[in-house]
């Protein structure tokens, strides 16, 4: 018997196969698997990257496993439709298809109590107690992932087209943004925002590294869209609490925003500190979150200490997530 774990997301999507004792016996990565944002095609490319190695190994009968993927819960007929389409690319049943964010939670407090954050290419929190569970945010890049690499990208972007027009006082945000993306004027800027030949969402998701730099330097405009980032990140969570009326929850997070942004990181953390929050980083990345996820619900009870000891050692060698 094998574990099959699936983190889909925005930018790229991980794959991690163990054996009945936890122990690693593939790993891959492909790109994102966000149905909604990126379309079927790509959905389906990208699966069927991932996950075709693992059968010249392994007998598809032999696998549990756990789709941790964007957009469930944000369509109609959404499990029956990713189900399908799996089965269609590769010979896997998949046990359980959940959204990326509840594999997050899973990976982050062993599947127990609490509410688990991710803020990378989009937002969304989720938080379970007992059979109760909430998720907030995660509305997708149109009118939603407030606190996310793609909202501070387009922050980032708003702010210097002020600059470029007069609106708003010249800084080293334009200056330094011209610089990093190589850009010469404002046609080459408008350029870089619409060509069609782009992902677009991850392109303007990627400025958020840009902007993190920036704010390095002192630059108060990129601090401060940093600052905003992290307060959305905790009107989500705290909204969260609220719905589950949890006392003093642990909050464990997951996402490029919050694991290596240390202004937005500190900020959250220094926020929630205050309200008796106990906010931790996850005990497992999302990947292997959802092993556990899949191992629980499957089994209906936890793994030992040695399944979940071997998973850290994966975490620790090979540096998930």
């Amino acid at each position: 018997m094998y574990y099959l774990g699936v983190d889909g997301g925005g930018t790229k999507t991980l794959a991690c196969v163990v054996d009945e004792k936890g122990k690693l016996i593939f790993k891959n990565v492909s790109g994102p698997t966000n149905i909604l944002e990126n379309g079927e095609e790509i959905f389906r490319k990208n699966i069927r990257e991932l996950l075709s190695p693992i059968l010249s190994e392994i007998k598809p009968e032999e696998i549990i496993s756990c789709f941790g993927l964007p957009a469930v819960g944000e369509f109609r007929d959404d499990i029956k439709v990713l189900r399908r389409i799996i089965k269609e690319e590769i010979p896997i049943e998949p046990n359980f298809i959940v959204n990326d964010v509840v594999v997050g939670w899973a990976g982050g407090n062993l599947a127990r109590d609490g509410i688990h954050l991710v803020a990378d290419t989009g937002t969304i929190a989720y938080g379970r107690r007992g059979k109760r569970e909430v998720r907030v945010s995660g509305w997708g890049s149109i009118i939603g992932d407030e606190g996310s690499a793609y909202y501070i990208g387009v922050e980032t972007l708003r702010e210097v087209s002020k600059e470029l027009d007069g609106r708003a006082k010249k800084s080293l945000l334009s200056l330094l943004l011209f610089e990093e993306l190589n850009l010469r004027d404002s046609l080459d800027f408008i350029n870089f925002i619409y060509d069609p030949n782009k992902d677009r969402r991850s392109e303007i998701a990627s400025i958020a590294k840009i902007t993190y730099k920036i704010a390095l330097k002192g630059e108060k405009k990129a601090i401060k869209i940093l600052k905003n980032a992290a307060w959305e990140l905790v009107l989500t969570v705290v909204t969260a609490k609220k719905k589950l009326r949890l006392m003093y929850p642990v909050v464990t997070y997951s996402g490029s925003v919050i694991e290596k942004n240390d202004i937005v990181r500190v900020e959250f953390i220094k926020a929630l500190d205050k309200e008796g929050y106990k906010v931790t980083p996850p005990q497992l990345s999302p990947v292997l979150g959802a092993i556990v996820y899949a191992y629980v619900n499957y089994h209906g009870y936890y793994p030992d200490e040695s399944f979940i000891k071997n998973l850290k050692n994966i975490e620790r060698s090979e540096g998930n997530g």
